[in-house]
Order: C-alpha cells, then sequence, then structure tokens
C-alpha cells in the first residue's frame, strides 16, 4: 500500500474539507502565511502518530488518551488546541488517510474525528471509520459522556451488526480485536516508504562517526552523510546519483574519506586535485544534499515530501533541481512527491518537461494555497495540459513581481533620459 491522499476538515486554518491527491510531482504553492507549511506538516504528523514510523520519537503521546504524537517535529510542540481551528465552534478536527495498491485497485480509507476534552486537556478519537476498497468495513463511535475506551461499533461484513466494544488504540490504530488484523501489515508498509524533510536541514558533521547506516533521515536531514559514505563502498547506486548533481552543474564530484574512526564528505573540482570539506561550501550545496539523497533513495510506492526543497539555492539552479525530480519519475520506480515551494523556475521547468514531452501532465499537480482575509485557508487545483500551460484558479500576477520591479527601473531610468 502506498499513501495516494491526505485529507483534513477544522484543521488549523482549513475549516472546509481539504483533500491533497499525491501525484508523482505534487507541488504546494502560495503567498507566506497561507497554509502551505501546515498543509504539508499535517502528513508526517499523521505518520508519526502511526505506531510502526521510524521517524517518530519515543513519546508518551503514544498512548490511549492522546492518539495524536504531538511530540512529532512536523508540530513544534503544538497542543491539540493549537492544531484545532479557532475559525468555527466545533471542538473536533477530522483527518483522512487514503491507502492505495500501487499495481492493483485495492485500497483502504482511513477517517478519524479526534476531540478535546478541554476540561480534561486531552483529546481522544470520538469517530473512526474504515473503508476497502470503497466501501465501509468498520465504524467506531466513542460513547458520550463515558472518559473511557468504550465505543459503539459497527461491521458491515459480514453482517451489518451494531455492539458496544473496549477498543485499544495505539497512536491513531486500533489494537483490538479483527479490525486491528485486517490493515496492520498495509499500514506497515505505507508508514516504512514515507520521508519528510523540512525547510532548514542540518550539515554533515565535519568529522561522522561510522554508526551504521540509517533507513530514513531525521526530518532534518541527519543521516544523509551516513548514507552516503556507506553506499560509496557498497553498490555506489545512489552516491553516483547525488554526485552527479554537483558534478553536472557545479563541476564538482562527491568524494568520501574514511579513517579509521571517521569518514568526511568532501566536494572536489572536477579538473583540479584539491578538494573542500561539505561543510565549508556554501549553504545552497549543504541543504541540499539531503533532498538528493532523499530523492535518490526513493522507489515505487514511496512518499517524499520536502518543504522549500530548492533552500539557499541560486534561482539558475532551481531548474536544476526540478530536472534531477523529473529524471526521477521517468525512472522505472516512480515515487510520489510533495514539494512546498516558492520557486517560479522550478515549476517552469516542469512545464518545459511536459511540453517536451518528457513526461506525461497527468503526473503533475500544483495546488494554490491562500488565505483569506477571514483567516481561511483554501485549496485550488492546478493541472497542466500537453503544451505545459497551467489550467485552473491561482493568482497570475504571483510570479510577476520580476516583471513590474524591471517596468519600474526601465521607467525610473528613462526620466533621466
Amino acid at each position: 500500500m502506498t499513501i495516494q491522499s491526505f485529507t483534513l476538515k477544522n484543521y488549523r486554518s482549513f475549516v472546509e474539507r481539504t483533500t491533497i491527491e499525491l501525484r508523482p510531482l505534487t507541488l504546494l504553492f502560495g503567498y507566506n502565511n497561507s497554509g502551505k507549511s501546515a498543509l504539508l506538516r499535517a502528513l508526517p504528523l499523521i505518520v508519526d502518530s502511526l505506531p510502526f514510523s521510524a521517524q517518530a520519537p519515543s513519546s508518551p503521546s503514544l498512548h490511549l488518551n492522546t492518539p495524536l504524537n504531538l511530540s512529532s517535529p512536523a508540530v513544534r510542540e503544538s497542543s491539540f488546541k493549537d492544531l484545532l481551528s479557532n475559525l468555527s465552534e466545533e471542538w473536533e478536527f477530522e483527518i483522512e488517510l487514503l491507502l492505495k495498491h500501487p499495481t492493483s485497485s485495492d485500497s483502504f480509507s482511513l477517517t478519524w474525528t479526534l476531540r478535546e476534552f478541554r476540561e480534561f486537556r486531552t483529546h481522544l478519537i470520538s469517530k473512526f471509520e474504515l473503508l476497502k476498497n470503497q466501501e465501509k468495513w468498520w465504524e467506531l463511535w466513542w460513547k458520550e459522556g463515558v472518559r473511557t475506551r468504550k465505543y459503539r461499533a459497527k461491521q458491515y461484513f459480514p453482517t451489518q451488526e451494531e455492539f458496544e466494544i473496549d477498543m485499544r488504540f495505539a497512536g491513531l490504530i486500533p489494537q483490538d480485536g479483527e479490525l486491528a488484523k485486517i490493515f496492520t501489515d498495509d499500514i506497515q508498509v505505507a508508514i516504512d516508504s514515507f520521508q519528510w524533510l523540512s525547510s532548514v536541514r542540518s550539515a554533515p558533521l565535519r568529522f561522522n562517526p561510522f554508526q551504521g547506516t540509517p533507513n530514513t533521515l531525521t526530518p532534518d536531514g541527519e543521516g544523509a552523510a551516513a548514507i552516503l559514505a556507506n553506499d560509496s563502498m557498497d553498490s555506489k547506486v545512489l552516491f553516483s546519483k547525488v554526485s552527479s548533481w554537483y558534478e553536472k552543474y557545479f563541476g564538482q564530484k562527491l568524494v568520501v574519506e574514511e579513517n579509521s574512526d571517521f569518514f568526511k564528505i568532501m566536494l572536489q573540482p572536477v579538473d583540479a586535485p584539491y578538494k573542500v570539506n561539505i561543510v565549508d561550501t556554501g549553504e545552497g550545496l549543504i541543504q541540499v544534499l539531503p533532498v538528493l539523497v532523499a530523492g535518490a533513495m526513493t522507489k515505487a510506492g514511496s512518499v517524499l515530501a520536502i518543504e522549500e526543497p530548492e533552500s539557499h539555492l541560486q534561482p539558475r539552479y532551481h531548474a536544476a533541481l526540478a530536472e534531477y525530480f523529473v529524471e526521477l519519475v521517468k525512472s522505472e520506480n516512480v515515487p510520489k512527491m510533495l514539494f512546498e515551494t516558492h520557486s517560479r523556475n522550478f515549476l517552469l521547468r516542469l512545464q518545459l518537461a511536459v511540453a517536451r514531452k518528457e513526461i506525461d501532465p497527468d503526473l503533475i499537480v500544483v495546488y494554490w494555497v491562500q488565505r483569506h482575509e477571514s483567516g481561511e485557508s483554501v485549496v485550488r487545483e492546478v493541472k497542466l495540459d500537453y503544451l505545459g500551460g497551467l489550467l485552473g484558479e491561482w493568482d497570475r500576477d504571483a510570479f510577476h513581481t520580476d516583471v513590474e520591479l524591471s517596468r519600474q527601473l526601465i521607467q525610473a531610468q528613462r526620466e533621466y533620459l
């Protein structure tokens, strides 16, 4: 199973039901403080609240009374009240996760309604719904007025039987009875293939100790150096992908220098013998390293979510980074990627890939996120036509600031002619 989409309702500034369908290339665009980050980070919060997540830190949040892992880096120490929209009177918000099998029509839809108990300063799952192949299989309703784990339940297969049940949850996942057996393995597969990187990534250490190879990167990109170093001593497949990008666009290749106790990640010009530790290079080359590593690690069915992948890169290299992800989509193992970005050049390179027939326009979707004066955020889907044109409702002036400034500059210069 792989994550196909996620849905929010009454979550932060998203009051109305908002669904983000994941394509191989999924972009979130919008002005600052429009809700893009909150939208993207909802996905790692959901993942971190599932007890199988490798990225989730061990936390007391994963117990019976608090299903959401509020220790997840995705919420930055938020309380449940912080996640609940302050634009409505509801004490509940809804999240939904749609999982699909990559090679068949099988699917699971899991919907949770989470309710705040302000008097007890906690929250619980007030309703849970499971659909299999778009048909209802289970529903659970918390028994109003009872602060326990008692639920009313309805099982739709084999009969539409309704009964009362004591249901334990580990994070968001029910643990008791037949319900737990239905989808646990499938969710495990989806969670294992998820990777999130935040907008601020940490640099590798100058001297990196040998501590084995991590399976995933932390949200700040830690682990990228170890993954690269170990791959350079093994298959070199991943290492070559990352090094080739630096070499193609910066004329420098990656080199791993080993010592008995540590290793260093170096950059060496292709036409010169000297090397420089990557921590001594420009911030753009440092920030993009975990982005490239995470991309190289993707495979069919995996999901990669990155905030500002172009962070600290000079705008001319935004297109180069987009080209890197286009090549991933053109491979046999097509992942699903979700990017929050402000880069017009990044988007233009994807449009160019469609116009050149490098990739199908259906592989790309752009979501324009906009916050109204009321404080509510809305999302509008923008598709690409076969010429790379953008179809949908979005602010056409969003990327015209440079044009307008150039016009004003010319106008100011003419005043002196």
